[in-house]
């Protein structure tokens, strides 16, 4: 019996060296609000700061959250934003967008010469050449800008960072939910693990004076997922809003005020 056991146990060990014994996939998803609600309103399916001469929104719901900002100039100038003064500040740390980066880029360009036939009108005949080709390749230096123009009515995107990229140890919640058992923790501002936010200074004009954008988040919720009940199937809707009976999968939680982090077990 003892032998029959071993002999059981080298099996299972052999096979999963040999399929490779696969973990479960889970996710954490992170519900995060404004610290200061009356600034933060939600609308067309993102988190908007309405400051009269600019509007700033966010969608977070990513992958380890996306912390980058669309930045809309509403004015009648040019909108000057100052990298060199814009921040992404998470749990009081601050990080610079602007960093003073440099690319080199190169475009090649090719022109080949291929065979050319002619027909005589008496008899049929050819001429023929080998193909040649000539090859030229031009590269230039692009710089990071400190200063990003957005033109009167116009947007821009800024992404530099991500809000986090490892989930969190919940003290009494279990890593490994069930499929119809999501669990998690709350939190307060006060003692939130995560706080996060985009700190924008800009101008309108080039010699206007500097103006500042602070938003603060704070994650409210912290719930961990089975992997198998974060999709749901939806019905698709056409350009008028109409559902046109197609079916498919999204992320439950898809809502701008959220994040998630994947993790296996």
């Amino acid at each position: 019996m003892k032998h029959a056991r071993i002999l059981f146990m080298t099996a299972i060990v052999s096979s999963c060296l040999a399929v490779g014994c696969s973990k479960a996939t889970y996710y954490q998803v992170y519900q995060s609000n404004p610290v200061d609600p009356s600034q933060i309103e939600t609308k067309d399916g993102k988190l908007c700061h309405d400051a009269g001469n600019c509007i700033v929104r966010y969608n977070f719901f990513d992958e380890n959250g996306d912390a980058g900002f669309w930045f809309t100039n509403n004015s009648d100038s040019i909108v000057y934003v100052n990298l060199a003064e814009t921040f992404f500040i998470v749990n009081g740390s601050a990080n610079d967008y602007y960093q003073g980066r440099g690319w080199t880029t190169t475009k090649s360009s090719t022109i080949t010469i291929s065979k050319q036939e002619k027909k005589n009108k008496k008899k049929s005949s050819s001429e023929s050449s080998e193909g040649t080709s000539t090859s030229e390749m031009k590269a230039s230096q692009v710089t990071e800008r400190a200063m990003v123009m957005i033109p009167p009515h116009s947007t821009k995107y800024f992404s530099e960072f991500r809000i986090s990229t490892r989930e969190m140890e919940l003290c009494g919640v279990k890593d490994t939910p069930k499929k119809g058992k999501p669990l998690g923790l709350s939190f307060t501002v006060e003692n939130s693990p995560l706080t996060f936010g985009n700190f924008v200074t800009y101008t309108v004009g080039s010699k206007g004076k500097k103006k500042h954008i602070s938003d603060n988040f704070y994650v409210s919720e912290i719930i961990n997922v089975n992997g198998a009940a974060m999709y749901e199937t939806v019905r698709t809707t056409d350009a008028c809003g109409k559902e046109n009976g197609e079916r498919v999968e999204r992320l439950r939680y898809s809502t701008p005020d959220r994040f998630y982090i994947i993790y296996k077990r």
